[in-house]
């Protein structure tokens, strides 16, 4: 019996640069990756219009639209991965591009076997999405509150978080890592530590304040789409509860 070949991960690739951009595309092919280059966002809206990718990875510094506005655009997708790959490497460059919504933040010079490892991990948590949440029954997982009276819930099958008065947020792979953990250990604290560790499992140079980057968007946007405050609170810096 044959045994079943894995589709080839297909990755768009924002840089312009043409030189690098040809051997990047070269390097990440030769490693067995699916590989498209464009120079700008134009090209790169225009393919992904009519065709699907896994993972985008985006220099910053581009003609035209910059890359943090495309990773802005593309973070409403959020089964897509998306990897900057930029010579902008200071911490607000790093906190905003993770802030973002960006599943990695990596800066030039970068060997192309490490970014091949680094889109193959991101893709890996991407697709990891039939690991149940809680054991807990199948249909939502309760987050109770103080007041035992309303709940927000975490509903695996669609990836929505909602507030006791039913509004809901669609939530990332990231965001969804971490209230698995917060929701599990409800009412009591977890160390800063622990979170890290279990975002870095798939990362080898794990940037710890991605975590950071996670929170405080998570926090930002169940405010914005009117949930009202997420329920979080901070341990005078060594670690988080989640208030039920």
């Amino acid at each position: 019996m044959t045994p079943t070949v894995p589709d080839k991960l297909r990755v768009f690739l924002v840089e312009d640069t043409a030189d690098l951009r040809e051997e990047i595309v070269f390097g990440l092919t030769a490693l067995g990756l699916e590989v498209s280059g464009f120079g700008d966002a134009v090209g790169l809206y225009r393919d992904l219009a009519v065709k699907d990718c896994d993972l985008v990875v985006i220099d910053v510094g581009l003609p035209g639209e910059d890359g943090f506005s495309i990773a802005q655009h593309l973070r409403s997708n959020p089964s897509l991965g998306i990897v900057f790959l930029t010579a902008r490497a200071t911490l607000d460059d790093r906190l905003h591009g993770l802030n973002l919504g960006a599943d990695a933040y990596m800066v030039k010079p970068v060997d192309v076997r490490e970014l091949a490892a680094t889109l193959h991990a991101v893709n890996r948590r991407l697709r990891s999405k039939a690991e149940p949440l809680l054991v807990a029954p199948p249909d939502a997982v309760e987050i109770q509150t103080a007041t035992q009276a309303a709940r927000w819930t975490l509903s695996p099958g669609d990836w929505a978080l909602r507030n006791p008065q039913g509004d809901e947020l669609s939530v990332s792979e990231a965001e969804r890592r971490f209230l698995k953990i917060m929701v599990a250990a409800s009412g009591q604290m977890v160390e800063r530590e622990k979170l890290i560790a279990a975002f870095a499992q798939d990362v080898d140079d794990y940037d710890p304040h991605r975590l950071d980057a996670v929170i405080s968007r998570l926090r930002k946007r169940t405010e914005q789409a009117g949930l009202g405050s997420l329920p979080l609170q901070s341990v005078r810096g060594v670690g988080y509860v989640f208030n039920a």
